[in-house]
Order: C-alpha cells, then sequence, then structure tokens
C-alpha cells in the first residue's frame, strides 16, 4: 500500500511538469505570486506588462486563486509590471529583463489603502451566486428576499438543492447524503435536527453559503452529495462593531426573530461573537392512505392529521484570536444551542375492509424533540517561513437529545361508538460526546506548485436508551422487544496529501488523495456487537481547471465519497405513526460509497455544469416495508443496492435593464435506483427538473424589489426509498428601504401556500400502494429591521476551519 501511494504522489508531482514542457517549447514568459498584506495569496489581482521605454501595454492578466500569475510568449526587452487591486495600493515591479528563459519575479505583496479608508467607506454588493473550481457560492446578503428569513429558508431557494421538511432530508444535485458545516465545522447531528437548527437561524448571521459537491482531500471523504457549508458573518473592521436584527412573521401563526453580532479588533485580539433567537409557530396538516391486498381482502388504511407545532432555537457562539508576533495566532470558540420543538397534533384513521369502514381510531399525541449542545475548539496558526505554514485544532463536541411522545388512541366502530382508549409511550434519550483532533501542513514548491497534507482522529461515544410502555389497568409495562439502552463507540482516522500546480497562466490543476480507517462497535446490555465493524478506504480526488480566454472557463473534477450510517439510524428506536405503522432504526445498515465526475463550463457569467454519480449501497432513511398479512408498515432505513445520479444544471444571471438584473437557475436531473426489498425486488427511474432563481428591481431614493422562488417537477426519492415526490414549489416577495445604517423590509413569504409535500410509493404494484400528503408551512408576512454599529475602518480577518467538520453531521 505504501509503494503504491508513494507512486501515485510521484506521478502527481511529475506528470504536470512534463505537461509544462511539452506546451510551451522555447517560450518566455513572465510568473510570480501576488500577497497581501498578511503574506496570504490574493486571487483576481490585476497584472499589468509594460514597456520599460514608453510605459506601452505589452499583455495583461489576472492571478488565480493561489495568487499566481503568468504572463506567456514574451518577446526578449525590456519591462515592468503594474499589480494592483481593489483597496490596495498600486505596485510597480521594474527592471524585468527577458532574454530567452522564463522570468520569476518572486513575491510581490500589495499593502491596503488604510488612510482612504479612514474616511471613505466602500460598499458593494456581491453577485447572488459564483462559480468557483469546487463550489457553487451563495451569497446570502444579495437577495432582499432572504432578509427576515432563516438559513433553511436560503437553502430551498439554492440552485440544486431541495430541502424536505417533512422528512427533514436535504438533497443536492439529487443526491441526498449531505454533510453541513458551519464555518468549516461539521455539525455532528441527524439531518432532521440540523433542519430544527437551521430553520431556528436567521439568515442575517450568515455572509455566504457554500455548496461544495466535490470537496478535496483536505475535507472528510463523508457525504454522498458533499458539503454545504456556511459560513457566518465576520466582520473585519477595526475597533467595535456590530448589527441587531429584528424580524416578525404573521400567516396562520407567528414568527418572532432576533439576532445580534459584534466584533472587537486591535492590532493583537480579535474578539467576536453572536447570537440569534427565533419562534416559530404555525398549523400544519395533512393526508396520508396506504392500500394491502391479500387473496381476496383489500385492506386500506386513511389518515388525516392536525398539528399545532412551534419551534424554539437559541443559538450563540463567541471566539476570540491572539496574535503572537508576526507568525503565530492562537484561537478559541465556544458556543452551543438550545432548540426545542413541541407538538400536539389530533390524527383521524379509517381502517377500511374491502371499501367497508371496519375499525376508526382517533390519535391525540404530544411528541417533544429537545436537542442541546455545546462546543469548544483550540486552534493554533503558525507561519513556518513564506509560504509555509501549519494548523492545529482541538475540538469537543457534546450533544443531548431527549425525544419523547405520549400517545392516546382511542378507538370507534363504523357507527362512531366508542370502544376503547389504549394510552403507550415511546422515547429516547441520547448522549453523544466527541474528541476530535486535526493537524495541517502546506508548503509551496517553487513558484507554480503547492503541497498541502495533514491528519486528523476523532473518537465518539453514543449512548441512546430506548423506552416504549403501554398502560394496562393503570400501569405503565415497558415493551421488551423494543426497549434496550444502546452504546456505540467509534473512532476515525484519516490522513491526506493533496497538490496544486499551476500548468500555465491558465491552467491550474490539483490533485488529492485521502485514507480513512474507521472502528465501530455498537451493543446493548442484552446483545452485545450488534455491529462491530473495521474497515479502511482510499479516496482520490481530481480537478482541473483551464481558462479558455477571459470571458471562457472549463472545469473537470472526481472524487470518491463515503455515506456512513447515521448514529440514530444504527440504533434501533421505534416511533407509532398508528397502531399500524411504525418508524425504525436499522443496525444492518451499511456505508455508502459514491464514484463522482463534474464538468462545468463557464462562459462570461453564465455557467453550466454537468455531474454523473454511481452510488453502492445508496441509504434511504426511510424505505417502506409492508407485511401484507398483518396490514402493517415499517418505515426503516435501507441499503438502496444500486443508485446512479445525472445531473444538468444551468446558471442564467442577465442585467435586463440598469434597474433589473435577473438570475435564473435551471436544472435537469435523471434518477436510477435498483434494488431489492421484502416486498420484491425495486427498479426505477425518473427524468425531472426545477427551476429557481430571483428577479431584482432597484427603485429610486433607495428602494428595492425581488421576487424569488423554486419549482421542482415530480422527482424521484432516495431519501423515501422509492418514492417519488410531487411537484411543488414557492413564491417570495419583498420590498426593501435602505437608510444610512439600517434596512427596513417588508416580506411575503411562500405567497401561494404551495410549499407541500406530496410522496407516493414509485415501485408500486397491485398488492400495495402508499401515498401521503404533508403540509408544514404557509403563507407568512414578515416585517424586518436591521441596524449597523461601529467602526468601519478595514482591517484584514482571519478565517476559521476547525477540525471537527465530519463529526459535527453524523449525529444521525
Amino acid at each position: 500500500m505504501q509503494k503504491k501511494v508513494t507512486n501515485f504522489l510521484n506521478i502527481l508531482q511529475v506528470v504536470p511538469c512534463l505537461l509544462v514542457y511539452s506546451l510551451l517549447p522555447g517560450q518566455s514568459s513572465v510568473s510570480g505570486f501576488v500577497l497581501g498584506n498578511d503574506k496570504k495569496p490574493m486571487a483576481n489581482a490585476n497584472v499589468l506588462l509594460l514597456n520599460e521605454k514608453d510605459s506601452s501595454l505589452v499583455k495583461g492578466s489576472t492571478s488565480n486563486v493561489s495568487g499566481f500569475f503568468s504572463l506567456e510568449k514574451i518577446k526578449t526587452g525590456n519591462y515592468m509590471a503594474l499589480i494592483s487591486s481593489t483597496g490596495f495600493k498600486e505596485y510597480y515591479q521594474r527592471n524585468i529583463l527577458v532574454n530567452k528563459e522564463d522570468v520569476n519575479v518572486g513575491n510581490i505583496i500589495l499593502e491596503q489603502e488604510s488612510n482612504a479608508l479612514n474616511n471613505v467607506i466602500v460598499t458593494g454588493k456581491k453577485p447572488l451566486f459564483e462559480q468557483k473550481i469546487d463550489r457553487m457560492v451563495i451569497n446570502v446578503k444579495s437577495s432582499i428576499t432572504n432578509t427576515g428569513g432563516t438559513v433553511l429558508e436560503v437553502l430551498e431557494k439554492s440552485p440544486g438543492v431541495t430541502v424536505n421538511r417533512s422528512s427533514g432530508s436535504i438533497v443536492m444535485n439529487g443526491k441526498d447524503g449531505v454533510q453541513v458545516m458551519i464555518n468549516g465545522k461539521m455539525n455532528y447531528m441527524p439531518t432532521e435536527a440540523i433542519l430544527q437548527m437551521l430553520n431556528g437561524m436567521n439568515a442575517s448571521t450568515v455572509e455566504k453559503i457554500e455548496l461544495i459537491t466535490n470537496p478535496p482531500a483536505k475535507y472528510d471523504a463523508a457525504g454522498n452529495a458533499g458539503y454545504i457549508n456556511i459560513v457566518l458573518s465576520q466582520n473585519p473592521n477595526q475597533g467595535f462593531n456590530g448589527s441587531i436584527d429584528l424580524s416578525m412573521g404573521v400567516g396562520n401563526g407567528t414568527n418572532p426573530k432576533a439576532s445580534t453580532n459584534f466584533n472587537y479588533r486591535n492590532k493583537q485580539f480579535n474578539i467576536y461573537g453572536n447570537y440569534s433567537y427565533s419562534r416559530l409557530a404555525q398549523l400544519q396538516n395533512g393526508r396520508f392512505y396506504r392500500r394491502v391486498k391479500d387473496n381476496s381482502l383489500l385492506s386500506e388504511i386513511e389518515t388525516t392529521t392536525d398539528r399545532d407545532p412551534y419551534q424554539r432555537n437559541h443559538n450563540a457562539r463567541i471566539g476570540i484570536d491572539y496574535i503572537i508576533g508576526r507568525k503565530t495566532i492562537i484561537g478559541a470558540i465556544i458556543g452551543g444551542y438550545n432548540n426545542k420543538w413541541e407538538m400536539d397534533a389530533i390524527n383521524h384513521s379509517k381502517y377500511i375492509k374491502n371499501g367497508i369502514v371496519d375499525t376508526q381510531i382517533s390519535i391525540k399525541n404530544h411528541e417533544i424533540n429537545y436537542w442541546k449542545h455545546a462546543m469548544g475548539n483550540l486552534n493554533l496558526m503558525h507561519s513556518i517561513k513564506e509560504g509555509e505554514s501549519l494548523s492545529m485544532n482541538v475540538d469537543y463536541l457534546h450533544y443531548g437529545n431527549e425525544n419523547p411522545t405520549d400517545y392516546l388512541n382511542s378507538y370507534y366502530n363504523a357507527g362512531n361508538i366508542h370502544l376503547a382508549d389504549e394510552s403507550t409511550f415511546s422515547g429516547k434519550v441520547t448522549n453523544i460526546n466527541i474528541w476530535v483532533s486535526q493537524f495541517d501542513y502546506e508548503k509551496k514548491i517553487g513558484t507554480k506548485s503547492s503541497i498541502q497534507l495533514g491528519a486528523k482522529g476523532a473518537s465518539s461515544h453514543f449512548t441512546n436508551n430506548v423506552l416504549v410502555k403501554k398502560q394496562e389497568l393503570g400501569i405503565w409495562i415497558p415493551d421488551s422487544a423494543f426497549t434496550a439502552n444502546y452504546k456505540l463507540v467509534e473512532n476515525i482516522g484519516a490522513a491526506y496529501i493533496s497538490i496544486d500546480h499551476n500548468l500555465s497562466a491558465n491552467t491550474t490543476l490539483k490533485g488529492g488523495l485521502r485514507y480513512e480507517y474507521t472502528y465501530s462497535n455498537l451493543g446493548s446490555e442484552k446483545q452485545k456487537n450488534i455491529v462491530d465493524r473495521k474497515y479502511g478506504r482510499l479516496f482520490p480526488t481530481f480537478y482541473i481547471n483551464h481558462k479558455l480566454n477571459e470571458k471562457n472557463s472549463v472545469n473537470f473534477s472526481y472524487s470518491r465519497r463515503i455515506n456512513r450510517p447515521s448514529f440514530n439510524n444504527l440504533a434501533p428506536f421505534l416511533i407509532f405513526i398508528d397502531p399500524k405503522t411504525f418508524v425504525s432504526g436499522n443496525a444492518a445498515l451499511q456505508p455508502a460509497i459514491t464514484d463522482g465526475i463534474k464538468l462545468g463550463f463557464v462562459t462570461g457569467k453564465f455557467i453550466v455544469s454537468g455531474t454523473y454519480s454511481y452510488i453502492s449501497n445508496a441509504i434511504a432513511n426511510f424505505q417502506f416495508e409492508i407485511d401484507t398479512n398483518k396490514n402493517t408498515q415499517t418505515v426503516i432505513a435501507a441499503n438502496i443496492k444500486k443508485s446512479q445520479i445525472g445531473n444538468l444544471s444551468i446558471s442564467i444571471p442577465v442585467n435586463i435593464t440598469k434597474w433589473w438584473f435577473s438570475q435564473v437557475n435551471l436544472d435537469g436531473t435523471w434518477h436510477q435506483m435498483k434494488t431489492g426489498s421484502k416486498n420484491g425486488p425495486i427498479d426505477v427511474a425518473q427524468l425531472f427538473f426545477g427551476i429557481s432563481g430571483a428577479q431584482n428591481f432597484k427603485l429610486p431614493k433607495r428602494f428595492a424589489i425581488e421576487l424569488s422562488g423554486f419549482y421542482q417537477s415530480k422527482s424521484l426519492s432516495a431519501f423515501f426509498g422509492a418514492s417519488t415526490l410531487q411537484p411543488f414549489g414557492r413564491l417570495n416577495f419583498a420590498l426593501q428601504k435602505k437608510f444610512e445604517q439600517s434596512t427596513l423590509t417588508l416580506g411575503v413569504d411562500d405567497i401561494f401556500s404551495s410549499f407541500i409535500f406530496k410522496t407516493e410509493l414509485a415501485a408500486q404494484d397491485d398488492n400495495f400502494f402508499t401515498e401521503g400528503r404533508l403540509q408544514i408551512s404557509q403563507r407568512m408576512f414578515k416585517l424586518s429591521y436591521s441596524l449597523n454599529f461601529g467602526s468601519k475602518i478595514l482591517k484584514d480577518k482571519r478565517t476559521r476551519i476547525t477540525a471537527s467538520e465530519e463529526e459535527r453531521s453524523r449525529v444521525q
């Protein structure tokens, strides 16, 4: 194995060099790196090569993401270079003598225009969407309909992203297994709990969202669909500053929100923090239907539900950075949340046999899903010398969850005469403790290459105490078949190496290899070693980006990823939907492996990309298993043997007039699933499309209007196993007025109350069929106010990426 890895690395180093010499025989070039005050690479700096005698322009270019620039095909002569970037002083590099050999001018450091910034506030609006070599960036504050909204609502409008609130799932480019990070730190918790958290997080606290479909080797290999990285706002201004945001929403319920963030920065210290609060209480309704045929008996169950839930969220985070000399920064972060979801529901079920009502059941249930989280991080960043640095992180994460549910089942006959009452209870108490440590090292090799390598270890301890009981003659009796205390220990060790190389001024290559070893053991006091696994795998990544000219570029990437079973799905649990419908975990779940490729093309502001993924053992969190003899349905996490997904997306930003900007995103997806199940083989495929975007209108006196929304046609849902999701969509409106230091926004979310989830079993036959409908949100009117305060003197901010990236998403 060691020999194979060594050969792979040698190839990565040698092949780019051979390509360089084969592509550029006998040509002279002028190259170098552009750095900022902090010695970090500066992308998109303008580089002009001028004739030394008369300052006439010879050739121009820009620096890439590594700060590298190269001007090719330069004739023999004397030149000078002018390097510039917005907010920085112009720099002249003189006496550049070009003979027959390439010239490297080394590192060029640009100084900030600090004096001008003391008196001038520079404002600008970033584009809503930006395409990078390995990710799509969504600049949240560029859309006014995001004002007063939540991070979850922003994701729902993002191109290629589908959020299903009824199932608690996030799908990106047709694939589930999305990992969610906050500032580069993974949220190691169930997807439904992540949705609960994001639905309580004010969008005003977010700077941008990164959709990373093919993450580089530095990131954990977890997640079939890649990462969604939510980058919280960090004010780069010097002194004390911050903002306050208030919002109120009304519509078949209420939705108040409040958030604040602050930053204090001087020469050595940077202290920052944020806090947000939200409460959402909006009525919900739904309908579920199942039909089962067993010989001559046709059994049907029809259930309607009226739900009165509320969700209350507290999120807080505070951090500090301290600069030791010029080369070392130490930092610490503490944070956490306290999120509670509580619901009262009344469900009415009819049991029908051969078209005649047999029994009716009224089910009153009270459910609580209460999550608490605390985290701490210690971080060290050290610059060994120019172009060489290392960083170290140690994280501790704690999660606690209580999920009790009380049921009162009242039975009636076909004539609506009361027969009996039944009280049941199901619940679980979960505690997760995780230690994560990570080491990263980066070094530039010459003027055109850099290498990154690192190692990571994560140790997780998980307890899940499940209790199911029924009341008989006033006495609560535990159900021994489902009641147990589970313990899981999981250790993951990883190491990676990644190499960047600039083949030329227009071509960038990046390759990496990551190795991860996993040990998992799950047991209970009744049964030891329910799960006992040890496995290691290699995960390669490869990227190449070529700039055809100033407006056109192409890129290609490949990666292999893993989606490990979540903690919750491995530890068995039981939730009653009705007396004959259950939700359960599955200790037999296997990890899913995804091989994916992506080809992208950028022409001007238009972005076109195509992806293809092959997934082995894809995890369907809600696979339907129907017992036709007992007419019971179990919704269980299960593996899909084979899944293929192809996606084509187009991003079209257009300035129609000076006052009208249009952003339209088109998506087309083909999805195929093949697997076996207890109810027979499944072989289904679906072609579907989606459209999303926003229309922005600038009005006089600093007013603005925006319409935004999305629509998705009938699609195949891997999250629900072999089920289809019926067409759905959402349209939002916002009117905003800007003042000197504040903004006032009036908006309407989900104007037509069309955000409704409808599912049905795709692999149906004459023996069984199931479908469901759930409306979780409805039209809501909201009024929002935002106030900025404090210093406006710019200073470089520090980018923080901590160790627990993959860990904070797998509390599932």
